[in-house]
């Protein structure tokens, strides 16, 4: 008899990782809430939550057909829903869409054998509505953590290449900065340029729920697989919705996310007719280049006169204010 169990990491957490090995998957660090199949003591089935993204299933292939999927996920759903998580993701292969779409989920995007399904699309179609602009327009996607004198400078460029840019703000909230303080930088640091629009993040653009890493071990697969699905997502939705043309980024030479992440929107974007405009970094004068991560070691080691060379105004307005004392605690 088949009997459903929430996992203890303590004593499970070996099991169910050698378990999911068999079907090249992983138990990612963020996994918050798993539950397990067992049959004799031993593991037949298992899929994982982090936060309102479903992920990490896997069913015995000797007991495909005992509707082992469906008593996970209705037990997941039902700690989804207890949190009060109501708008759901979940990541499958294609060979799972059928069991995903019976369950009411929409499909969002498939790329390669990812596929990424929605409680409540209408969420994005809403998001799509409210912006909705029909002139050309580039746009930039920055965290800014915290915003330096080289997002403002891309942000000027690009202003000065298109008829309106558009700028959205991760939503994602882990960062050292708090998405609201980093948000209003932003949006002060950029009052001057009348072109330029400033959207709040949301969850169909770079977020948990379009990072599909459980799929994959190898890092570079990983990357590649996250950078494609985020990227398709865009093109299929926002660059519809606001008639985007260009689409501008800095050059990345150390990080190999982005890097990788750049490369993919080349090899994707021009098919949706969307330029790729990269931009090279920004620098102060000796061929210092700007780099945030520069500014929080700096903030880090409450050195302040080398941060504030790379802050414009509004960061460094920021840092001096009371708001910024429990991030800076933090980062130290």
């Amino acid at each position: 008899m088949i009997e459903y169990k929430e996992a203890i990491y303590k004593f499970d957490k070996k099991d169910i990782e050698k378990f999911l090995e068999k079907y090249d998957l992983t138990l990612e660090e963020d996994v918050e809430y798993t539950i397990i199949a067992m049959d004799n003591d031993e593991i037949v089935g298992t899929g994982s939550v982090s936060g309102n993204v479903l992920k990490c299933f896997a069913v015995d292939d000797d007991y495909r057909g005992f509707g082992i999927t469906n008593a996970i996920i209705s037990r997941l759903l039902e700690y989804e829903y207890k949190n009060g998580r109501n708008h759901l993701f979940i990541f499958t292969k294609p060979k799972n869409s059928k069991i995903f779409a019976n369950l009411g989920f929409s499909e969002v995007a498939r790329v390669d054998d990812v596929v990424l399904f929605d409680s409540d699309i209408k969420c994005l179609y809403n998001i799509l509505k409210k912006i909705e602009d029909k002139d050309e327009s580039g746009v930039i996607i920055v965290n800014a953590n915290p915003m330096t004198k080289g997002h403002l400078q891309l942000i000027e460029k690009a202003a000065s290449e298109v008829k309106k840019l558009h700028v959205f703000m991760v939503l994602e909230d882990k960062s050292d900065f708090p998405y609201e303080d980093r948000y209003n930088i932003v949006k002060e640091a950029t009052e001057h340029l009348d072109n330029v629009v400033i959207h709040r993040g949301n969850e169909y653009i770079i977020s948990r729920a379009t990072f599909p890493t459980y799929f994959y071990k190898d890092k570079k697969i990983i990357i590649k697989s996250y950078s494609t699905l985020d990227i398709t997502i865009f093109a299929e939705y926002f660059v519809k919705a606001l008639n985007i043309k260009k689409r501008f980024v800095g050059t990345e030479v150390t990080d190999v996310v982005t890097r990788v992440y750049n490369e993919e929107m080349k090899r994707i974007l021009p098919e949706y007719g969307v330029e790729v405009v990269e931009v090279p970094r920004f620098e102060l004068e000796g061929n210092d280049i700007i780099s945030a991560t520069k500014v929080r070691k700096y903030l880090k080691e409450k050195n302040y006169d080398e941060a504030f060379k790379y802050l414009p105004e509004a960061t460094i307005k920021y840092l001096k204010s009371d708001k910024a004392k429990e991030s800076l605690e933090k980062l130290r």
